[in-house]
């Protein structure tokens, strides 16, 4: 009983914070109208036009990389003040050309699967472009979104000295499906309600917004000095972020850097709960030594969305009505008077229509599915990764092979897998499984696995490894054929015979 009285407790004062802070963004709210006076007049001012770098990360996958590039190059902003540049990993069974060029952006082809991660690719190509102090500023803009013809000519007028922005993004819909339609509406209608009640505040407030990797910009100076961006994933996004709030740099909401997401694209992902903990045990000692501004955001982490707030209400309902004491009771339906009274208030300030307060109610609802729907996948994709042996290397060849391990000889299997373009090699012996990382060359994977067994005590006596193969290049990608220098037989990397003889770099390994 202790125990459910202080979880009542410690939900009660968590959802009662979180409604103060709502409220406390709510009453800001009304000043929203004077702060975009402000911001009219202030781009209504002469600029110079900057020159700006669009940097776009790009795949196979990606179905409107082309129409975005082309609204790119039909930019009201002068055609000499900006460059597009995008990096594309190519899919490795696409044979066909590869451009270099398309709708005047540059592409930059990543075949080497050592970056294929987006960070990684995105990193190396900045490497290379900030030796470049023509450039004033980065925007990075996802393959998928969709950009008006204004785009670089809005980025241009809320440019400031050393600045990050983050853009605003509204939900569109091409398909004239029910369920699309269903979804559209719900996904404006939070959007416009969240702009109101919270985003745009955080911007008045000069309070630092998580990075939309998607949407951003970042000038050349601030990009110099914190050295490379995180994009990966939400929690890249969120590690950036703070990185960013850490080094007294502040990533500031813009409404006027607008993108259009497809309601089929759109991102219902948050990061991680381990990523929010690991990240709020690290930045938390130094909160002391920091501004008002980056603790908000550094607590900001622990603000729940509408699905825990909802489900804790829930709880706490079910709790007051079975708990007998009187107190709970009475707590439990103050909490949701304000609950009900945050509501009202926020929804007149989001100035949203009673149609759209429909479709807002709903957005919990949706979230939830969303969220069932992720998690159901990394399910799926975790049950393919654990699947049994078999299963992962239906494909694989296997061959006999022999390992002595100082004293004997001891017949074993090779599994010779090929995934996606990639190269492996698993090691069986009982029930012994050793496996290697994925290669473009199967003599690389045999290597590996030569160097994991040696590390065991064990010599993987295949031709490879023998003092008497000569490897013969045959043109193909894997290295398979070689000759014997005793018998003087064309064999393959992964025989063996009677002659074997470990090489000299092996023993000294």
């Amino acid at each position: 009983m202790i125990v459910f009285d202080t979880l009542f407790i410690i939900l009660i004062i968590y959802i009662f914070i979180y409604c103060v802070y709502q409220l406390f963004f709510s009453i800001g709210a009304k000043k929203l109208d004077i702060y975009f006076n402000e911001l009219e007049k202030s781009r209504c001012e002469a600029k110079d036009e900057k020159n700006l770098c669009v940097v776009i990360f790009a795949n196979y996958k990606n179905k409107n990389l082309d129409n975005l590039l082309s609204a790119l190059n039909t930019q009201t902003y002068t055609k000499e003040k900006y460059q597009v540049h995008v990096v594309y990993q190519k899919d490795e069974n696409d044979t066909s050309i590869s451009r270099d060029f398309a709708y005047g952006a540059q592409i930059h082809n990543i075949q080497n699967p050592d970056y294929f991660s987006t960070d990684k690719a995105m990193n190396l190509f900045l490497d290379k472009m900030l030796d470049d102090e023509t450039i004033d500023a980065y925007v990075f803009v996802g393959a998928d979104r969709i950009v008006g013809e204004k785009y670089l000519e809005n980025i241009n007028k809320s440019l400031l000295p050393s600045c990050v922005l983050v853009g605003s993004r509204v939900a569109t819909n091409e398909k004239n499906q029910f369920a699309k339609r269903v979804k559209n509406s719900i996904i404006s209608a939070y959007l416009k309600y969240a702009n109101r009640t919270n985003i745009l505040v955080r911007a008045m407030f000069k309070l630092p917004f998580f990075i939309d990797s998607e949407n951003f910009v970042i000038t050349h100076d601030i990009l110099k000095k914190i050295g490379y961006v995180g994009v990966e994933d939400k929690d890249s996004e969120l590690e950036f972020s703070l990185c960013l709030a850490a080094n007294d740099v502040k990533s500031i909401y813009c409404p006027y850097i607008i993108t259009g997401v497809d309601v089929k694209n759109y991102d219902f992902s948050n990061p991680t709960l381990k990523a929010k903990f690991d990240l709020f045990t690290h930045y938390f000692p130094i909160l002391a030594f920091k501004d008002i501004a980056f603790k908000e955001f550094i607590l900001f982490l622990l603000k729940p969305n509408s699905i825990v707030v909802l489900l804790s209400f829930l709880f706490l309902l079910c709790m007051a009505v079975y708990l007998p004491h009187h107190v709970a009771r009475t707590a439990v339906a103050l909490l949701g008077v304000f609950l009900f009274v945050n509501l009202v208030v926020s929804i007149n300030i989001a100035q949203i229509q009673f149609r759209e307060i429909f479709w807002l109610c709903l957005y919990p609802f949706c979230l939830a599915w969303q969220k069932v729907k992720i998690f159901i996948n990394n399910l799926t994709m975790r049950s393919i990764a654990d699947s049994n042996y078999e299963e992962e290397n239906i494909n694989s060849a296997t061959i006999n092979a022999v390992v002595n391990n100082g004293k004997k000889d001891i017949y074993c299997k090779l599994d010779l897998v090929s995934e996606d373009g990639m190269r492996k090699v698993v090691f069986r012996e009982g029930n012994h499984f050793i496996g290697t990382d994925s290669y473009l060359r199967m003599y690389d994977a045999l290597e590996e696995i030569t160097y994991k067994l040696q590390s065991k005590g064990m010599t993987l006596k295949t031709c490879q490894n023998c003092q008497h193969f000569t490897i013969c290049p045959d043109g193909t990608l894997d290295c398979l054929n070689g000759k014997c220098n005793i018998s003087q037989n064309e064999i393959l990397v992964w025989n063996g015979c009677q002659y074997f003889y470990l090489r000299h770099d092996k023993k000294e390994n």
